[in-house]
């Protein structure tokens, strides 16, 4: 959901807002179009989905998405591509994967 907030709706405030009011111990789990994975491709599908939906989208690279993890404490394998996270198998590991994805608890 965080790609249809642009940087001007400040989804860094919206992140730091629901992880204030969750205790300790909480979890936030994030998935996240990536714009610097097949940037060109991911560049070319973001503006088709600005043409053709209600809601707008808004692709961020992976420094930007750690920005959401700020404050807390990331689980390994850390911010990744997803197929990367964790996969059952080599063959999953290797799927393209045009997505960041990350878990973090807060301390």
């Amino acid at each position: 959901m965080l790609q249809h907030l642009d940087d001007a709706d400040d989804p860094y405030q919206v992140v730091a807002t629901l992880m204030d009011a969750v205790p300790a111990g909480s979890y936030l789990a994030l998935s996240h179009p990536a714009k610097d994975i097949d940037a060109a491709a991911m560049a070319r599908m973001a503006e088709s989905l600005n043409q053709t939906m209600a809601e707008k989208v808004t692709f961020r690279d992976r420094v930007a998405v750690a920005g959401f993890f700020d404050g807390l404490d990331l689980v390994e394998p850390g911010l990744v591509q997803a197929s990367k996270w964790r996969p059952v198998s080599e063959a999953e590991a290797a799927s393209p994967a045009a997505l960041w994805a990350g878990v973090a608890r807060k301390p």
